[in-house]
């Protein structure tokens, strides 16, 4: 019963927006069977949790594993994925000069990124970490890719950051979006869904450049991947 419980515990924590991190110590958790949601909460004792399961039978139920699971994965991704401090010895992309000073503000519709100038060969640049020539600032950026990945449309977000004074059109949107999402490809390629052995399939006849194809739908009878 605990292995099966664990394993549930991973397939809540596969599936999208099954998760809520309230704070550091408080997690929302989704039923599985209704609408209602589990609170999670750690405590100096450890992991507890409001469903009947863990209350009533003191064990550590699926949602506290989708917990600790989660959390794995994050602390998974905190080691692999490193940002490099900035390192003021060779911060002039021309002529690798530390003799660097701030050079005033650009300013531009998208927002304002802090100026640099090197004494050295006098290159005037922006630091802007993964954000290179990028007009927009990166709150702005990561605020658009947040909405996006919240299932808001590429006029939606447009229309939202409009009212941010961020003047931007929905292709320059869906631009930031195809920029990013490679940053995470490297990632995304090692999740690897724990699925059942029965799956349902359903086939679709369609036309590819005058060429008809069977395109076929596969769905996982448990998991819903």
């Amino acid at each position: 019963m605990i292995n099966q419980r664990h394993q549930r515990g991973q397939d809540i924590a596969n599936k999208a927006n099954q998760i809520r991190r309230i704070d550091e110590h408080t997690y929302k958790i989704k039923s599985q069977s209704n609408n209602y949601e589990y609170d999670v909460l750690s405590t100096e004792l450890g992991w507890i949790c409001s469903c009947p399961d863990h209350m009533y039978r003191g064990v550590t139920c699926k949602h506290i594993h989708a917990v600790e699971i989660s959390l794995a994965i994050r602390k998974k991704v905190e080691n692999e994925v490193v940002i490099r401090p900035l390192n003021i010895t060779s911060l002039c992309p021309q002529c690798q000069s530390d003799q660097i000073i701030k050079h005033g503000i650009r300013h531009n519709k998208y927002g304002d990124i802090q100026r640099y100038s090197c004494r050295n060969c006098y290159k005037r640049f922006t630091i802007n970490l993964g954000f290179e020539k990028m007009h927009a600032t990166p709150q702005i950026i990561t605020s658009a890719m947040q909405l996006y990945f919240t299932n808001e449309s590429f006029r939606n977000v447009q229309k939202f950051l409009r009212l941010q004074g961020v003047n931007v059109s929905h292709m320059g949107v869906y631009k930031w979006i195809s920029r990013y999402v490679g940053l995470m490809q490297k990632y995304l390629e090692k999740i690897k869904p724990n699925v059942s052995d029965v799956w349902r399939t359903d086939e679709l006849y369609v036309k590819i450049k005058g060429n008809n194809k069977y395109l076929f739908a596969l769905m996982d009878d448990e998991t819903r991947f």
